[in-house]
């Protein structure tokens, strides 16, 4: 992403599209909430992921949620986030590296000198069922 190129309303047009006052943005800026790109005269540049998520702190704000909460909850959106494309990441290079190891043939085929192959996974125990 290029920031600079995405980052292209002003701070009146970001608060218009937003429907938020123009120094609320700028609280929101200085409470950590919201990053707008500076150009190198300072000037506030917001990009539609900037007033999508003013969207989502007005929301968050409007249900009852304090801006500190608002922070927290943001930062674990964005962990979440990052948590799952390491996943997604990681389930991609397991599905390469089992194709690599079985030439592109299904796992399950693969019985040469009497050896199945497995992954390394922990086997996950499943609670008994309730009165059982």
């Amino acid at each position: 992403m290029n920031r600079q190129n995405d980052a292209v309303y002003i701070i009146s047009v970001a608060a218009e599209k937003s429907g938020m006052h123009p120094q609320t943005l700028r609280i929101y800026e200085r409470r950590g909430l919201i990053e707008p790109y500076r150009t190198p005269g300072g000037t506030r540049r917001y990009s539609e992921a900037d007033i999508e998520r003013l969207l989502m702190i007005q929301e968050l704000t409007t249900s009852g949620v304090n801006l500190e909460g608002v922070r927290r909850i943001l930062a674990l959106e964005s962990e979440n986030r990052r948590l799952r494309n390491q996943v997604n990441r990681l389930r991609r290079l397991l599905e390469e590296s089992d194709a690599r190891f079985t030439g592109g043939r299904d796992r399950r085929t693969i019985f040469n000198v009497g050896v199945v192959t497995r992954r390394n996974l922990p086997d996950i125990r499943r609670p008994k069922p309730f009165g059982s």
